[in-house]
């Protein structure tokens, strides 16, 4: 009998947008400027775990969180590296990942790749395409529980 493996569908999350951020700098400190340059209050939280197929393990990546209820936005800011390997494999020359949820309009996105692009010590910022992520459900899976038992 041949195997199925469930496919995430990026149309399963009509509202998240994801930033890949290549850079040298420490997670603190590419967070302290991304809260001066673009606006936002990143607050350090428990690192994510995110089960790891590939290892058969949890690994953990540093998390950074700000959110903006009235506009019901939220902005999720997670390194992409741990030891060896990647978060997201697809998109190796992102260290870092900006995650905003909460169908921010291309204006805002665009402005903010801008802000992120004047900060010193980053190479690259670029927009990541939803559907090359092959673990997406899992990942959103595991941040919503880790959200939820802080």
């Amino acid at each position: 009998m041949a195997r199925r493996k469930l496919i995430s569908e990026p149309s399963s999350y009509p509202d998240l947008f994801i930033l890949g951020i290549n850079s040298q700098m420490k997670d603190y400190r590419l967070a302290y400027y991304l809260n001066r340059e673009a606006s936002l209050s990143l607050a350090r939280l428990d690192d994510l775990p995110i089960f790891s197929e590939k290892d058969n393990q949890l690994q953990e990546y540093p998390f950074y969180t700000y959110s903006l209820p009235e506009r019901r936005v939220h902005y999720y800011f997670l390194g992409n590296n741990h030891l060896a390997t990647k978060m997201i494999p697809a998109y190796k020359q992102a260290d870092y990942l900006l995650m905003i949820c909460g169908l921010p309009e291309n204006e805002q996105i665009s402005s903010l790749s801008t802000a992120i692009r004047k900060i010193n010590g980053i190479q690259l910022v670029f927009n990541i395409d939803l559907a090359k992520v092959k673990n997406l459900e899992g990942f959103m899976t595991d941040l919503e529980l880790h959200l939820l038992g802080r």
